[in-house]
């Protein structure tokens, strides 16, 4: 889709306008649980929810699935799904279907005809077609950053609010085939206003545990920060959800699905046929149901009525059903039957749960890792694809950027030469898909993935070029050209190939920044570095590593990098440096062959001249004895014929052995030392495939490890799994901590879960976990290790004192699970090569969490950073362009984040601010935090501000969210916090919360 700039400036308008407007409500009065189907008391009443999982992408690409083309890889065609399902719905009132993937059905429905969309919208408001979720994807809960979760469900509610109305806004969430589920997932569900959640995955010894405890069904608090505030009558927990764990997954009783691609017998209802089945038929369905039954807290039970790409013929499992219901119903008159089947949705499921007022367990964890038996445990995808994670999550940051530059809706400029954002939000959404950002797609779909994502990237990068070319001109000139640089290779031809040229670099936090800045250069040039007030900035040139030189695919001469700060970056704004060649020597960086340490006035790394690693660190005087190495797992190889057979693969990590082996290097790890003014750093060269520089900027307390590791040799037909150990004599006592998808933080332990009984098969693989910003280990005496992460990995603490993260990975066979290839990557004619970052950071927990919180934030929003080349002298380009200009009149507290900040209309604007902050990391960061909006948008006034969900698509003083009963030790019970309606000038966030308001503003 196109979009030219006008629908740009106001991308969502149509949600906005459509919550608080004149548009017909589509009759909100007769959808939602009022169209629900009535159950009979004293009956086991099967609720049948017929639905089609469809993957954006996995075996298929996006294109591929939804044409329904490439049908030697898979039969599927979602476009011919859907037609389907509407045709058998429109003249069968008692039929019922759930859809969920907003990214097919957005383009399906853009495809209709009036005529075909009337007839949608009248099952939707009857509630015969029913969304569930209702995000563009079903995204993956391990490897998918909070931002882009909020972002990407919020792309999809919004668009079916526009398009339905309130009864098209789904009641609950359906992650029935992600890898495992996270407490914050929960929690931002439950903040969308969801009432329930369902999934079908979950670790094979905690459902053994839940069903025969009966405990399939639970309250599930998503975050100990926003738990329990009282509120009137009620208690309010407005992160925990109602959960509800899938008898079988999400596919139908077994010998009943009637697919066309499945092969199990039809009912055949004809008396006088010979192949008459209906008794028996229907006696081994109401068998499977008792079994059910039996292990569930209630007479209510639903069936998932449907699997991948199902209803392509939807005549045909409709049909049957139809007679499934009718003759198993009869048997309640003609034999006394206790089960009572009708077409249902698992938001009519909920909804009876809920009246039978019944008080629930209660689950306060996570459900990771997740294994599917006792030798495959999916943590392995927590790594898979390490580039394509890495692209993801700069991906998210550029859109998030032009999101922010948008909010200033770039006028006067011609609209030809804008960038739209629609590409870039689609491929994002996308992009959180759970065999998408989890690496778990065939190669050829990553492939796709890759260029979707690349197409969003240019766009992206068109409406920066517009913004500059309009806020910086400061005449009716016009800019010259901005260029946009592979700095990750080192590589930038503007800086390369010009004695004079601008940086551009764009802070799109709200909050100042530093940021230190590193531009390869030609060689031999002696550079001067000037700040947007012709201030000589101290700058330093330094060599590029080796290891990054030869990265394949580099096109680039350059030798050294020119390294300066970019001191107090403006909150939403950019600053403009100016580089020019002088005849004076810059700041001079010595190599030190011989040096084994490097340090800065706060930091002091030593390495050990024997092996060539770390031997010590110091912080602020205090010494901590530390070693960081590369190592490796070897992939245990199979033909998965059996559980003990299972290959390490795509989904699962199974190491062949249950310790790391070193890495193979012929003459030792060779360092090479430099120091200067601005940076110290040491490069390691391991071999030909592993090389780190370990790296202290001046001022700053944390340690960076900046490593290249690959191509990972296989000639040995051994696949190899990359970690980063670090070992300290930090007593952890078998306890770690990861965040939960970039937010909140979990303790783990060691060969242990709260929930089940659990018994060690895996060692190392069962106790790896997500990790997509930070995990660290402490002593009782609060000394604290934390790595920090570019991208999501698998981790854990296999050992007191110790962390590793996995890195890398390359198997040689498959696992399978589906995905039918081997995670064999290779790029530029050999395998993948992979650069990435952690920041190691010392010291004790309150000052760890400071660190941790404020370097997590700034490492995912990189500020942007472009070129232009000149040939003008600094007095003339400051006379013609803006160096300096920021779009917030004040910067935020500390402990807050402006999450989000897009347009919707020309006066509307759609504003998240968030603590970043969970209860007790520290005393006075993780109070309450009081932000006022009153002239923080310099050049508007703000008219009001109405809170919404999460999700952005339900003002709050609307929603109704159910009540539960949820068992614990004080018996509480939550419901739903109610808020004031109209303008808050001043917004108040506890620890954790993220808050969503719709603000109208006009220019002064």
């Amino acid at each position: 889709m196109v979009l030219n700039f006008n629908w740009i400036c106001c991308i969502f308008v149509i949600g906005a306008i459509s919550l608080a407007s004149a548009r017909p409500s589509l009759r909100a009065d007769t959808c939602g649980y009022q169209t629900c189907p009535k159950e009979k008391e004293g009956f086991v009443n099967v609720h049948l929810v017929a639905h089609t999982h469809d993957d954006a992408g996995w075996l298929k690409t996006v294109d591929q699935y939804y044409y329904g083309s490439r049908t030697q890889i898979q039969e599927a065609g979602v476009q011919y799904i859907i037609d389907s399902v509407v045709d058998e719905l429109k003249d069968h009132p008692d039929r019922r279907f759930i859809y969920v993937e907003m990214a097919f059905f957005t383009r399906w429905w853009q495809e209709q005809s009036e005529t075909t969309k009337s007839v949608v919208r009248e099952l939707v408001n009857e509630g015969r077609l029913e969304f569930i979720n209702g995000g563009w994807c079903m995204n993956d809960e391990a490897t998918a950053h909070y931002v882009d979760i909020i972002d990407q469900m919020s792309f999809g509610l919004i668009t079916l609010n526009e398009t339905f109305g309130e009864c098209g806004r789904p009641r609950i969430s359906w992650q029935i085939d992600p890898f495992g589920h996270s407490r914050e997932q929960a929690s931002l569900f439950a903040q969308m206003g969801y009432d329930g959640l369902f999934f079908g995955r979950l670790d094979h010894e905690d459902k053994k545990e839940r069903l025969a405890k009966k405990t399939m069904e639970m309250v599930w608090s998503g975050s100990d920060s926003l738990g329990k505030t009282l509120f009137h009558l009620h208690v309010c927990a407005q992160a925990s959800l109602f959960t509800a764990v899938n008898y079988n997954l999400y596919q139908p009783p077994p010998g009943f699905c009637f697919d066309i691609y499945c092969n199990d017998e039809p009912i055949i209802d004809d008396p006088i046929s010979k192949d008459y089945n209906v008794e028996q038929r229907v006696t081994d369905f109401l068998k499977y149901c008792q079994e059910q039954a039996n292990a569930y807290a209630t007479d209510s039970i639903l069936l998932t009525m449907g699997s991948d790409f199902h209803y392509q013929d939807a005549n045909v499992w409709f049909k049957n059903m139809d007679k499934l219901i009718k003759y198993a119903n009869e048997r309640q008159t003609t034999q006394g039957s206790r089960f009572n089947l009708f077409y249902s949705t698992p938001s009519c499921y909920t909804k009876a749960l809920n009246d039978h007022a019944k008080t629930w367990p209660s689950k306060t964890d996570d459900f990771f890792p997740y294994g599917s038996d006792a030798h495959a445990y999916w943590t392995g995808y927590f790594t898979s694809r390490p580039a394509s994670k890495y692209m993801i999550r700069q991906g998210s940051n550029l859109m998030q950027a032009k999101l922010f530059i948008l909010f200033r809706c770039i006028q006067g400029v011609d609209t030809s030469k804008v960038g739209e954002l629609y590409t870039m939000k689609d491929a994002m959404g996308i992009m959180q898909h759970h065999d998408a950002v989890t690496g778990t797609e065939k190669q050829h779909v990553a492939e796709d993935y890759a260029l979707l994502l690349h197409k969003g990237v240019l766009e992206c990068q068109k409406i920066q070029t517009a913004y500059y070319g309009k806020e910086l001109v400061i005449g009716s000139q016009s800019l010259p050209k901005v260029s946009y640089c592979q700095l990750n290779v080192s590589q930038c031809d503007p800086s390369e190939n010009n004695s004079r040229f601008v940086v551009n670099i764009y802070n799109s936090m709200a909050r100042s920044v530093d940021k230190y800045v590193r531009v390869p250069v030609k060689s031999g040039t002696t550079f001067q570095v000037l700040d947007p007030q012709g201030n000589v900035v101290s700058s330093q040139s330094i060599p590029i590593a080796e290891y990054v030189k030869n990265l394949p695919g580099r096109v680039s001469s350059a030798t050294v990098e020119l390294v300066f700060l970019a001191s107090q970056l403006p909150p939403l704004g950019s600053k403009s440096y100016y580089v020019q060649p002088v005849a004076r020597k810059q700041e001079k960086t010595s190599k030190l062959n011989n040096k084994s340490s490097i340090f800065n006035e706060k930091v002091s790394v030593e390495i050990d001249d024997v092996t060539g690693l770390i031997k010590s660190v110091t912080v602020n005087g205090k010494t901590t004895q530390l070693k960081q190495e590369f190592m490796w797992y070897p992939s245990k190889s199979g033909d998965n014929s059996n559980v003990n057979q299972r290959a390490s693969g795509a989904y699962i990590f199974r190491p062949g052995g249950n310790a790391p082996l070193t890495i193979p290097s012929s003459s030792g790890i060779k360092t090479t030392t430099y120091s200067g003014e601005l940076v110290e750093e040491i490069h390691q060269i391991y071999n030909s495939w592993v090389g780190q520089t370990i790296r202290i900027y001046k001022g700053q307390e944390h340690v960076e490890l900046d490593w290249v590791v690959g191509p990972l040799p296989v000639e040995d037909g051994v696949g190899k799994e990359i970690i980063s150990r670090v070992t300290t004599s930090i007593s952890s006592n078998g306890m770690f901590y990861t965040d939960a998808n970039g937010r909140q933080t979990l303790l783990r332990k060691l060969d242990i879960r709260d929930s089940y009984p659990y018994t060690v098969t895996e060692p190392v693989a069962a106790n790896y976990y997500p990790i997509n910003s930070h995990v660290y280990i402490k002593d009782a005496v609060g000394n604290q290790l934390t790595m920090l992460v570019d991208r999501p990995q698998g981790g854990s603490s296999l050992h007191n004192g110790e962390l590793e993260l996995m890195v890398h990975r390359r198997c040689l066979y498959d696992d399978a699970f589906g995905v039918g290839e081997a995670l064999n990557e290779t790029a530029f004619g050999d395998g993948l090569v992979v650069r990435g970052t952690h920041f190691l950071i010392l010291g004790d927990k309150t000052n760890s969490m400071k660190m941790t919180r404020s370097l997590s934030h700034e490492l995912y929003k990189q500020p942007q950073i472009s070129f232009i080349p000149t040939t003008l002298s600094f007095s003339e380009w400051s006379a013609l362009y803006k160096t300096q200009q920021q779009s917030i009149s004040r910067v935020l507290p500390v402990n807050v984040n402006l999450l989000t900040l897009e347009t919707l209309n020309q006066e509307k604007y759609l504003m998240r601010l968030e603590h970043i902050y969970d209860v007790g990391e520290d005393s006075i960061l993780s109070q309450p935090a009081t932000v006022s909006i009153e002239g923080l948008f310099p050049g508007f006034t703000i008219i009001s501000a109405e809170e919404t969900m999460l999700g952005g698509n339900q003002f709050k003083k609307d929603s109704n969210r159910l009540v539960w009963n949820a068992a614990s030790t004080r018996n509480e019970i939550f419901g739903q916090q109610k808020w004031d309606e109209r303008a808050i000038p001043a917004v108040q966030l506890k620890p954790m919360e993220i808050r969503t308001f719709i603000i109208t503003l006009v220019r002064i």
